[in-house]
């Protein structure tokens, strides 16, 4: 049998581990100069490598002997090359070498004792214009795409480019956008991005939004933008969306809990919502969300975190004083759970039908007195509960990892450790506790412990030893 009979999937699966062997064959790094002369100027230059290709330029060598076969071959290798389209905004200078395009003669510029280069300018938007020219031009190619992430770009013109970009890739399922885009876009502009009801196409499945602090010129020009809110048009459909996830702190125009609540209007089917280092988003925003999806919801991360470990941003406040344990544990196909809530008791772990499996990750600025319970009480009560959850969900097979951050602490119910900073606590207690300890490889970032910053001091000490120094006075809650 001929090659080209073979049915198209066996056909794809052969190219495809064509091209995967080829990749780990391939050129991984590129080269650069130590220095950009300027014009007329003799400068000795030094070759460095200059780091690893991008995934996307390695993809595209790997295929370069099958585009090369025929119509077919190519046609499947452009595919497989279109798939996934990352745009990042260009530096705008850089410095060239001398170095040849075709990759695989990098072996011959390695035997170069004496490199050239030169200085120069290039646009920072060229890549973006080029796929959104290329995109229009040839709207077959466009199809193909099936993930978008751009980076870098926050100008009113890029926000069109990407935003045209988007609207040539019907068959789009994966987006990571700059937040400028919800603030200049237009409702049909999202009605294209969220791809309902259109007819063309497959709706988006999964919606990532960056956002960063501005340059001062940029973020005068998003402040001085007067277009209307796009989301706010009833024709904006986040019906079909299954994972949202928004990161990043921004001080213009940011995302926050009004945006979550308009889009919580139809977003009724979101099965990973995951709102990281970002502090104009409040647990009241995010429970909006919470409730309009809360029987599709298996993925939850409300990390309201910044470089200062535990001094995150507050996480906001509930007015109508609703008893959040309760709402958490009665979503029933939540499954990975990890964020940052007001209160905390035991209620969190009373429901032993939980899916829950894997980390669980729950931090809390005060716990819940309830039921006449004194604060250390109330922390020992949801403690116990915590292990009875974990020892329950053993049972049937659900391996669950509970970390409790409160009080400048991480608590591990299942090995009844707390782990922290105790130097004023034996201060305090004249150098009596604590008497007992263990190092500790947390620190105020968590399990990543200190990310190199000089601090010292953690340790680890029992829950029982804790809460009798808690007693005595000697540490604070």
């Amino acid at each position: 049998m001929h090659m080209h009979e073979l049915p198209q999937e066996i056909l794809s699966t052969i190219l495809l581990e064509v091209a995967r062997i080829n990749e780990t064959e391939g050129e991984r790094y590129t080269y650069g100069l130590s220095q950009a002369p300027l014009p007329a100027e003799r400068a000795k230059l030094t070759k460095y490598v200059r780091g690893p290709l991008s995934a996307e330029s390695i993809r595209w060598d790997a295929t370069r002997s099958i585009r090369q076969v025929c119509a077919k071959w190519h046609s499947w290798a452009i595919a497989y090359n279109i798939e996934h389209v990352f745009e990042r905004r260009w530096r705008g200078s850089e410095r060239w070498a001398d170095l040849t395009l075709r990759r695989p003669s990098y072996g011959l510029y390695e035997m170069i004792t004496t490199p050239r280069g030169v200085a120069v300018y290039r646009d920072p938007y060229s890549n973006l214009k080029q796929t959104d020219a290329l995109f229009t031009r040839i709207p077959e190619i466009a199809t193909n795409v099936r993930r978008l992430w751009f980076n870098g770009f926050y100008a009113e013109e890029t926000d069109r480019y990407i935003l045209s970009i988007i609207s040539e890739c019907p068959n789009l399922e994966l987006l990571s956008v700059p937040w400028t885009v919800a603030r200049r876009g237009t409702p049909n502009d999202w009605i294209d991005l969220l791809n309902v009801g259109t007819g063309v196409g497959k709706p988006l499945y999964s919606l990532e939004i960056q956002g960063i602090c501005l340059p001062m010129s940029q973020a005068t020009d998003l402040e001085q933008d007067d277009s209307p809110d796009p989301l706010q048009d009833p024709r904006v459909d986040f019906s079909q969306l299954k994972r949202l996830k928004v990161f990043g702190n921004t001080l213009h125009k940011p995302i926050c809990d009004s945006d979550l609540a308009t889009i919580a209007r139809t977003a009724t089917n979101l099965t990973c919502l995951d709102l990281t280092n970002i502090s104009t988003v409040s647990v009241a925003g995010l429970l909006t969300l919470v409730k309009a999806s809360a029987s599709a919801l298996k993925v939850l991360e409300h990390s309201p975190r910044s470089s200062d470990g535990f001094f995150h941003p507050h996480q906001g406040r509930l007015e109508s004083g609703e008893h959040i344990c309760e709402l958490l544990t009665s979503l029933p196909k939540m499954r990975d759970l990890s964020i940052s809530i007001p209160n905390m008791c035991a209620d969190l772990f009373s429901n032993p039908t939980v899916n829950w499996s894997g980390e669980c990750l729950i931090r809390a600025v005060d716990v819940c007195t309830h039921d006449s319970l004194s604060r250390s009480e109330a922390l020992s009560a949801t403690l116990q509960a915590a292990r009875s959850l974990i020892a329950a969900l053993e049972r049937v097979r659900h391996q669950l990892h509970v970390e409790l951050f409160f009080a400048g602490c991480i608590f591990e119910p299942e090995k009844k450790l707390v782990h922290g900073d105790f130097t004023m606590a034996s201060l305090i207690s004249y150098g009596q506790w604590p008497m007992n300890h263990e190092p500790s490889g947390k620190g105020p970032y968590g399990s990543s412990g200190y990310y190199g910053k000089e601090e010292e001091g953690w340790v680890a000490v029992t829950e029982k030893d804790y809460l009798y120094a808690v007693g005595r006075g000697w540490v604070t809650m």
